[in-house]
């Protein structure tokens, strides 16, 4: 389910259907930075973006 999620996050709906509280993050690679939306408040050094609640 994770997976899924993490697949589906970049979708508004997606979001929207899942309900709660959702963290858009950047997180720091070895060779860039990924930026990905996540439902679980993230416990890494990452930088937050935008929050969004349903």
């Amino acid at each position: 389910m994770q997976l899924f999620d993490w697949i589906c996050s970049n979708f508004r709906w997606y979001r929207r259907l899942r309900r709660g509280q959702w963290w858009q993050v950047e997180i720091p690679l070895f060779d860039g930075s990924q930026i990905t939306w996540v439902h679980n408040r993230p416990e890494c050094e990452c930088y937050i973006l935008q929050t969004e609640k349903y």
